[in-house]
């Protein structure tokens, strides 16, 4: 049976079950979303002389759509690096940025942010050279 929507004067007037339904609806609808996202499953580092190598995995069926949208690159807690990307090439993104100023005990921290939400980080300490 149809939960009735009453009608007073020509405005529309809901029903508590018609507030309830719409309100499940559309928590319904927050959370089912929030299940096809998901972060990077993992960001590696390497550093090879003074070039940063960037991989991030992120597996998705439709990388025109869901995609790794922003690589931030920080050295030493301080922004240096932001790349915004528009799609992805595959499970797997790949990108080199040359760092001149970069030396041995140096943190380089780079986060990822998905497209459709999801956040995941690296961190690699620069070794001396030996």
């Amino acid at each position: 049976m149809p939960v009735p929507i009453l009608i007073i004067n020509n405005k529309i007037r809901f029903t508590l079950e018609n507030i309830i339904v719409l309100f499940l609806v559309i928590l319904f609808l927050m959370f089912s979303s929030q299940a096809f996202t998901h972060p990077a499953s993992k960001v590696t580092l390497l550093v090879e002389g003074k070039v940063l190598h960037v991989t991030v995995n992120h597996n998705v069926s439709n990388s025109e759509n869901h995609y790794i949208n922003e690589i931030l690159v920080f050295l030493n807690d301080k922004e240096i690096i932001r790349q915004m990307l528009f799609i992805q090439t595959g499970d797997i993104q790949k990108v080199s940025y040359t760092i001149p100023s970069l030396k041995a005990r140096d943190k380089i921290t780079v986060k990822t942010n998905c497209s459709r939400g999801g956040k995941r980080s690296g961190t690699i300490t620069v070794e001396p050279a030996s």
